[in-house]
């Protein structure tokens, strides 16, 4: 019986071993990536960074993370982020975002939000998804849906792709009439083409932005920023974000 434990202690010291090692790679990756941004005109601060997941995953949390521009103006600021993996699949990530969180002055809520990262040879992929979404900014923006999606391609070596955004369960003023908008975005991928979570704010905000709706015959006439970007909108369409 005591020599059948052997090959398999021997297994788990091995295994073990393989994950300490990994991890420690793992959190290293995590702290260049947090200290050393490849878009060098912005500033990431945060607090404690964990590593758990022994013994088939690396999950990483942030703590008290925030985003800020050359000035020291705060484009994001979340309590956490959690960047999860697989021990043997490096270029597949899950990043768990918290209930809420700021994106300069608007207020997100959300539930269950989450986005899968995959890097490949050729291209990129992002897909963004939550739950009971509010948006709020003080003045002048509320904004509510029960589904959101966002996609990403980035093709590295050819045509970059617009990025679409999915709303579902939109509510209207009196809260009686619940719809669909599907968004897309030309995103300037060019300047920022990385998919790590700094690079991916300052690629949101760059300008030469356009939204397009999928309803026909829209004339622009609002438009409201995020960060210095502008987003145009037709006045049937701004009634949803009043």
């Amino acid at each position: 019986m005591s020599r059948a434990l052997v090959p398999i202690l021997l297994a788990a010291i091995v295994w073990s071993s393989y994950w300490f090692w990994g991890a420690q790679n793992n959190l290293e990756n995590i702290h260049r990536g947090l200290e050393s941004p490849a878009n060098g005109s912005t500033e990431i601060k945060y607090g404690l960074v964990n590593q758990v997941g022994f013994p088939n995953r690396y999950d990483v949390t942030v703590n008290n993370l925030s985003i800020e521009d050359p000035i020291g103006k705060k484009i994001v600021t979340l309590p956490f982020i959690q960047v999860l993996r697989l021990i043997y699949k490096s270029n597949h990530k899950i990043i768990i975002f918290p209930n809420s969180l700021s994106i300069y002055d608007f207020n997100i809520k959300w539930e269950n939000a989450k986005a899968s990262i995959v890097e490949d040879t050729l291209e990129d992929r992002l897909i963004l998804e939550a739950q009971n979404l509010i948006v709020k900014e003080e003045k002048r923006l509320s904004f509510k849906a029960e589904k959101l999606q966002i996609s990403i391609l980035y093709e590295k070596l050819g045509e970059i792709k617009p990025v679409i955004i999915n709303f579902a369960g939109i509510e209207t003023e009196n809260k009686q009439t619940k719809f669909k908008l599907h968004l897309k975005a030309n995103l300037n991928l060019k300047v920022s083409p990385t998919l790590d979570l700094s690079n991916f704010v300052n690629t949101i905000i760059q300008p030469n932005t356009w939204v397009e709706f999928n309803e026909e015959n829209y004339k622009t006439s609002e438009s409201f920023l995020l960060g210095n970007q502008k987003f145009l909108l037709s006045s049937s369409s701004y009634e949803l974000f009043k």
